[in-house]
């Protein structure tokens, strides 16, 4: 290979001698840092759902073939809402894959949305193959809200994050050490950035999760931004990526289908978007807050829905739908 071309490699990766980073000592809250972007998406993903779901039906002529071009745009969607609605075999938005890039959400958080194992894989970045002296730690906002207003606590996290950085970058430039090595030293609270892939189906599963205030809140703001994402291109879809507890009408992290697990598992009360109703539910928690908090993720410009933001789609409404959405059922 071509010594020009190992440059255009290296410059691309980031690995070039010349391009080694700068130590700082910055820090961010861990809500208004996730960078999130939808950078592959079906050409048509109803289209798919359609073609998939008519299969088992046909004559010999035709088979499972050509339904999409026999149905009227308004008889396109009524098989889409069919689907999404879970009255028709759900692998058919198996075939509905997305690709998306992730950066500015911490390890802690990477390693919980990495635990989707079905329908979704992931590709991170190293913090063996990568220098870290430049990466941003992420702070929880209550961390950050209270080093806003503790002058101490502020100046003993400056201390850490300093003494940190500095152990990491002596650890690093000795002449028997590593970036391997000096990983050592980097908190769960370091910057972290991958790529990820998903079909809808797992992705629903996932938001359901996800979506809820039960979740520690990057993970939460990472989901209700990659719900942005695919409503921007297909808002159809996602009016079906939704919290469990608004499909369910109950909290379900207070009032689940856990059975004893709740005795030893809530640590956090319930949001308040579905009360609980029985009281019994409510006594068993660690902490009298909720994981996340809706309130200050809106503050932060993260795009959370209310339970009556949802639009419900019966199958007389295909007006309703938006005008993207509509091109994609007349083409």
């Amino acid at each position: 290979m071509k010594k020009e071309e190992i440059i255009n490699f290296r410059k691309a990766m980031g690995t070039l001698p010349s391009q080694q980073p700068e130590k700082t000592y910055s820090y961010k809250n861990d809500i208004s840092s996730i960078y999130v972007k939808m950078t592959d998406w079906p050409r048509n993903p109803y289209e798919i759902i359609v073609r998939a779901v008519t299969a088992t039906w046909g004559d010999n002529k035709t088979g499972s073939t050509q339904k999409w071009e026999q149905l009227t745009p308004e008889n396109r969607y009524k098989v889409v809402l069919s689907h999404l609605t879970g009255n028709t075999l759900m692998q058919a938005s198996e075939g509905i894959q997305f690709q998306f890039e992730v950066n500015g959400l911490s390890r802690h958080d990477f390693d919980q949305h990495a635990r989707a194992r079905i329908g979704t894989h992931f590709m991170s970045i190293g913090t063996r193959d990568n220098c870290k002296l430049d990466a941003d730690f992420l702070f929880y906002d209550s961390i950050i809200q209270r080093m806003t207003l503790d002058h101490d606590y502020r100046l003993r996290v400056h201390k850490w994050i300093k003494d940190t950085k500095d152990l990491y970058e002596d650890t690093i430039k000795d002449s028997k050490s590593s970036w391997q090595t000096g990983r050592a030293f980097l908190p769960q609270s370091v910057n972290h950035s991958y790529v990820f892939g998903t079909n809808f189906l797992a992705l629903k599963g996932q938001c359901a999760r996800r979506l809820m205030a039960c979740e520690q809140e990057g993970i939460v703001a990472l989901h209700w931004l990659i719900r942005k994402e695919v409503e921007d291109k297909f808002p159809l879809l996602a009016q079906f990526l939704k919290p469990a507890c608004d499909k369910a009408k109950k909290c379900v992290y207070m009032e689940g289908p856990e059975g004893m697990t709740k005795y030893f598992s809530n640590l956090f009360d319930g949001c308040g978007r579905w009360p609980v109703k029985n009281k019994e539910n409510k006594a068993y928690r660690e902490f009298n807050h909720s994981c996340t908090d809706y309130k200050r993720l809106k503050e932060l410009n993260i795009p959370v829905l209310d339970v009556n933001d949802y639009i419900n789609y019966s199958e007389n409404d295909y007006n309703k739908l938006s005008e993207i959405d509509k091109k994609l059922f007349l083409k």
